[in-house]
């Protein structure tokens, strides 16, 4: 290689080096003096204690043998996406149910309910939706699971941001499943 080659090639190099030190896409306009707005979701969270849930068969007993399923639930990820001049939000979720096959189940599937709700920031409920949630737990093994999608459109009260509200998820629990879970921990 020549010493002319040698030196195109070091700046194209060098150009290269420059442009891949900048950040973002094509639709990025770094010469623009306007900031890019940045809008947070709404935060997911698990209600405490209701993110587990044990299924014992029909009686009395509520020792191990007695258990016929145990779940447990947990968001995966999501996204959001504001409409309508942000006067509303659309956050789409996934959330993980997983099952595991206790010594007194007698079915291969469990259907767990749970529910996801909308709270304010001062965690007043606006709406809530219960959903039914069927694990198969494939022959010869405990354990089983299911991602279940979902979406929840709500309303941005004026002053209001989508950060300033909390998408709520946990089991439906019975208040003796409540109870069996605040005991357990």
């Amino acid at each position: 290689m020549t010493i002319l080659k040698k030196s195109k090639f070091l700046a194209a190099c060098g150009s290269l080096m420059f442009l891949a030190g900048c950040s973002g896409g094509f639709e990025t306009d770094m010469f623009s003096s306007e900031p890019e707005i940045v809008i947070a979701c709404p935060k997911v969270s698990v209600l405490p204690y209701a993110d587990q849930i044990t299924i014992f068969r029909e009686g009395p007993g509520r020792d191990l043998v007695d258990v016929e399923y145990e779940g447990v639930i947990a968001p995966v990820s999501g996204e959001c996406v504001y409409e309508d001049d942000y006067a509303w939000v659309e956050v789409d979720l996934i959330l993980r149910v997983g099952a595991i096959k206790g010594p007194a189940a007698i079915s291969n599937e469990q259907s767990f309910d749970f529910f996801v709700a909308v709270a304010d920031s001062d965690n007043r409920v606006l709406n809530k939706k219960v959903f039914d949630s069927p694990v198969v737990v494939p022959e010869g093994r405990r354990r089983g699971a299911v991602q279940e999608e979902l979406s929840q459109r709500f309303p941005i009260m004026s002053g209001q941001r989508g950060s300033n509200y909390r998408i709520i998820v946990g089991f439906q629990l019975s208040q003796e499943q409540m109870a069996y879970n605040q005991a357990k921990r």
